[in-house]
């Protein structure tokens, strides 16, 4: 993104949440965003994801340049070519992990579906819990089963909305350990809104952002 802006209107008044962000992300490349609430760091994601638009600026995304796209262009993009992670793991209940898991592909036409989201929970290491639903399972696994959905269709890009806001501080070291792991070796992207500096500071790079703008932060 190339000097984005965002800016709705809430009672009359227009509010600018980004004034002007640049930010690139190379494959394989793990770009961390912390900041105060409602520093606009959901919006960023949003408007990465193509779910809300730039107000300014030019928004890039594996070479598909968002403003030339329409709303169906981008929920294609969205699901072909991203991963999203959130933090309550958005999964359907009535759904099997394996169903959770194979959705995206199913949706995308993909005629072995159930085979690939298999071999994936085999790969987040979920090989025993394929025919449980979210309820059955601890949150740590319905993270795992959250991100095997991420990860299923080979995205180029992963976003990663606070991932382990929901987790106990070993579960989720676990949790990212494994995000960090599969986004380097698949040699997919992240960008990973976190409020934890610790965390941030795993990745290549970190930012902090605040009224609208990002500021890098040292290693």
């Amino acid at each position: 993104m190339k000097a984005v802006k965002f800016a709705v209107e809430h009672a009359g008044r227009r509010l600018e949440i980004l004034r002007g962000v640049d930010l690139e992300v190379a494959p394989g490349e793990i770009v961390a965003l912390t900041g105060p609430s409602g520093s606009g760091k959901s919006s960023l994601l949003a408007l990465v994801a193509g779910v809300e638009r730039p107000t300014g600026g030019v928004l890039r995304v594996d070479g598909h340049d968002f403003s030339g796209l329409s709303d169906d262009a981008l929920a294609r993009l969205r699901r072909q070519r991203m991963g999203i992670v959130f933090q309550d793991f958005h999964l359907i209940t009535t759904l099997t992990a394996l169903e959770n898991v194979a959705l995206p592909l199913e949706l995308a036409g993909a005629p072995d579906a159930m085979e690939q989201a298999r071999r994936m929970l085999h790969q987040v290491g979920l090989r025993e819990r394929v025919d449980h639903r979210p309820l059955e399972m601890s949150g740590g696994e319905q993270q795992r089963v959250a991100i095997a959905r991420a990860f299923v269709a080979r995205p180029a890009l992963i976003l990663a909305d606070e991932p382990t806001g929901n987790l106990d501080l070993v579960t989720g070291g676990r949790i990212m350990d494994l995000l960090f792991h599969l986004t380097r070796s698949w040699h997919a992207c992240m960008v990973l809104v976190t409020h934890n500096p610790e965390l941030a500071a795993r990745g290549d790079r970190h930012y902090r952002l605040d009224e609208g703008t990002l500021q890098k932060m040292a290693p």
